[in-house]
Parts: C-alpha cells; sequence; structure tokens
C-alpha cells in the first residue's frame, strides 16, 4: 500500500482546510460573498433558488410510482454474519474480502448481510454483485485508516495484463457469484481495459452500505502524467450509502454509474447515493458518472502531479432531462498549485448530457481558479456558460435553472479564499 498517501491524508484530515487562509479568523467561519446571480464564469444560486437543492430533491424515485428514499444511519449489528481477519483469530470465517462477501450472496438471503473487517491491509480487488439482499462492509478499526482495500490498477493496461493482476490464484471463476463481473472486463477486445475496469472496489449491489474504510487505488504517481484512470471506487447500485470512507485514486477516483453491466452509463435509470464524513482523493475528475449522489461532511482533495496542468472535483454525466446529478453540502475542497485546479466538467457522454452539480454551504480553498473555476465539457469540449439571468426591479434572480443553453453547474453560500467571485471584464 502506498504509505506516503495515507500519510498526507492523516494530515489533511487533522489539519484540513481551515489552516490554509492566512486569516485570524478561519475560512470556514467567515461569512460568504457569493452573490446571486453571480457571472458567466462563476454562476451563484439566491435564496429562493438553493432550496431546491436539498438531499430529499435529489432522493426523489425518478419513477413517478416509485418511492422517495430517506436514508437514516448505519446500524451495525452487536453480531455479524461474517468477519474477516487474519487466520486464526477467534471469530474470523474468511481471510479475504472477497471470500466473505462470495459467501454473503450464496445464502440468497433477502436480509440485508453485513460483513465486519479486522484492521490490516487487504489487497486486491472486492466485486460485489447485485443480489435479492443488501450488503454492508464495515472495518473494526478506530480509524477509516486501519482497514485500507487497495491495489495498483491502470486503466491502460491490456486485458491479459490486467487479469493477471486483478485474479491470482482463480479468485474469480465461473459459479461463483462475482464471475459474471470479472468476465465483463477480462473479455474486452479493446487494447486496454479502460477506465470502467480499472476500479478496485466495485458494487453493483442495491442497498450496499460501507463505513470506517480505506479504498484506494494505488496507481497514483509511479506512471507518467498521462491520462491514466485509476478508479478506487465503482458504484452501480441504488441507495447506497457510504459513511467514514477514505476514497483515493488518480483520475476518476468515484465513479458512480446507473448500473447495467454493458451499458452502465447509457440507460435511464437513475441510482442514488449518500456519502457522509468522507474524504475523495485523486488529481482528475474525482468524482465522475451518472447517477444522484449527496456529499455531506466529506473532504475533497486534488493531489498529484497533473495538479500543475489541470484538475477537476466533479464529472457529472447527468442527462439533460434529469434536473439533479451531484450535491455538495458541509464540505472542505482543498488543492494543492496555483489556482490551477477546477470545480468540475461536465462529463458529455452524447449530446443529451448536461452535466448538475451544486456545491453549497461549503468552503473552498485557495488552490482553485477563481477566475474560471468550471472548466469545458470533457469529451465535446463544450465551452462553460454559466446563466446569470436577470434581476428584476425587485431584486429577484430570473431564469430557468436547467436551460440547455448553459452549463447546470452552480454554487451558492460558500467560504474561503477559492470561492471568490472574479468580475469579468465587459466586452
Amino acid at each position: 500500500m502506498n504509505i506516503s498517501r495515507i500519510s498526507r491524508l492523516a494530515l489533511a484530515l487533522a489539519f484540513g482546510v481551515t489552516l490554509s487562509a492566512c486569516s485570524s479568523t478561519p475560512p470556514d467561519q467567515q461569512p460568504s460573498e457569493q452573490v446571486a446571480p453571480g457571472t458567466a464564469s462563476r454562476p451563484i444560486l439566491s435564496a429562493d433558488e438553493a432550496k431546491n437543492f436539498s438531499q430529499a430533491r435529489y432522493f426523489t424515485a425518478m419513477d413517478p410510482n416509485g418511492a422517495p428514499w430517506s436514508p437514516s444511519s448505519i446500524n451495525l449489528p452487536k453480531q455479524p454474519d461474517f468477519v474477516v481477519g487474519p487466520a486464526g483469530t477467534q471469530g474470523v470465517t474468511h481471510t479475504s474480502i472477497q471470500a466473505a462477501v462470495d459467501a454473503a450472496i450464496t445464502k440468497h438471503s433477502a436480509s440485508r448481510q453485513y460483513i465486519a473487517i479486522l484492521p490490516g491491509e487487504y489487497e486486491g480487488t472486492v466485486y460485489v454483485p447485485a443480489a435479492p439482499g443488501s450488503i454492508t462492509l464495515y472495518g473494526t478499526g478506530e480509524k477509516a485508516i486501519d482497514v485500507k482495500i487497495g491495489l495498483a490498477i491502470d486503466s491502460e493496461i491490456d486485458s491479459n495484463t490486467w487479469r493477471r493482476l486483478v485474479n491470482p490464484a482463480g479468485k474469480y471463476m465461473p459459479g461463483k457469484p462475482a464471475w459474471y463481473m470479472f468476465d465483463n472486463c477480462q473479455s474486452k477486445r479493446t487494447a486496454t481495459v479502460g477506465v470502467m475496469c480499472s476500479a478496485v472496489f466495485w458494487s453493483q449491489n442495491n442497498g450496499l452500505q460501507l463505513q470506517n474504510l480505506t479504498i484506494q487505488n494505488t496507481l497514483g504517481d509511479s506512471v507518467d502524467a498521462g491520462t491514466h484512470q485509476a478508479v478506487a471506487l465503482r458504484s452501480d447500485g441504488d441507495q447506497v450509502q457510504i459513511n467514514n470512507v477514505n476514497i483515493l485514486g488518480r483520475q476518476n477516483t468515484f465513479f458512480v454509474t446507473n448500473s447495467g453491466v454493458q451499458n452502465a452509463l447509457v440507460n435511464n435509470r437513475l441510482t442514488r447515493t449518500l456519502v457522509t464524513n468522507s474524504y475523495v482523493e485523486g488529481d482528475v475528475d474525482l468524482v465522475s458518472g451518472r447517477g444522484a449522489v449527496v456529499f455531506d461532511n466529506t473532504d475533497f482533495r486534488v493531489v498529484n502531479s497533473r495538479t500543475q496542468q489541470e484538475g477537476y472535483v466533479f464529472a457529472p454525466a447527468t442527462q439533460s432531462s434529469l434536473f439533479y446529478g451531484f450535491l455538495a453540502v458541509n464540505s472542505r475542497f482543498t488543492a494543492s498549485g496555483e489556482g490551477v485546479a477546477q470545480l468540475g466538467r461536465s462529463l458529455d457522454l452524447d449530446s443529451a448530457t448536461n452535466g448538475q452539480v451544486v456545491i453549497r454551504d461549503s468552503v473552498i480553498n485557495e488552490g482553485f481558479n477563481t477566475a474560471k473555476p468550471w472548466a469545458d465539457a470533457a469529451v465535446s469540449k463544450r465551452p462553460f456558460s454559466g446563466n446569470t439571468g436577470a434581476v428584476d426591479d425587485k431584486g429577484n434572480v430570473q431564469r430557468n435553472l436547467n436551460d440547455a443553453n448553459f452549463n447546470r453547474m452552480w454554487e451558492y453560500n460558500n467560504r474561503g479564499l477559492g470561492s471568490k467571485v472574479v468580475a469579468e471584464p465587459k466586452q
């Protein structure tokens, strides 16, 4: 495992963004200077508009006959169904996380299965298949870094190299629950396995819960500074909860899709995910994909060699017909480098994509580009254009927040040196 990354993580969490500004008043205690409507480069929501962007709105079912999702805290049992840890340790049922997941799935139970993981470093991938029942995996250590799940997987490697790396000693075999996931990647006939198969932890389980863990793609800067996606966590399931989890990778650290093995990014199912009290680290497009994801009290940190050239926190691939993508509230954004990193860009997978994200009530440090906090879209290169609308004689902002002629990336009530709204030059 990459101990230097973990050490940096510990320092970041210990000292955090609040020490980044040279001020007697920490930035998280300073009043916000963001005023609606903002600028075309940095659109700001009004208080009335911001009311539309809450956890409840993001977790409303897309299906008109479906029920909204109202997640509660993760409740752990006194006695888990399975325990992962060193052989010979009292109470341990499995020595690998994948073996415990396989055992939980093969029970064919509609009840939630709980897997406790003892402190230690667990090298290798973990695949959690779709199943009638949901899975909860949680670390039993005092801190999230006490349980580390990791492997260095580069999206640019060929399928044979990937197969040898991911499946030592027949970890995935025909007849085992996660075989179809592994086989989907090993059977690729492309030159490289690609971003979706670079995930260390991949789940298609609805209702998945993760708590008190570190999931890390340890590729880091071990290769050149080019395009090397290295996903730590890929989640395709609905109603997923992640609490007190460190997610560390390179490009596309956390990839959220809307399920379907073959068409994970192009079908119309909207998955919902809640991330609380967690930490996400990477260099480009830290959080990517298509789904409704709410981050509450989460730290985002842009690091690694490419931060001197580019770096983005969010890369939503929200369909234009859907109003909610990513929401970050009560969170902290930190970037190394001198004003290079940006808050996000739309991941334009097709002409029907217009990424949606809101950052509100959060702290943004000085490492971000205040003149252009949002970048042009990936793939299509569509220039960023924020909707400033018009202000009526009563001071109310008038605009359609989902106008397809503009990007849908918004801020509200953010603080810190990186939240400054820079006046645009007159044309």
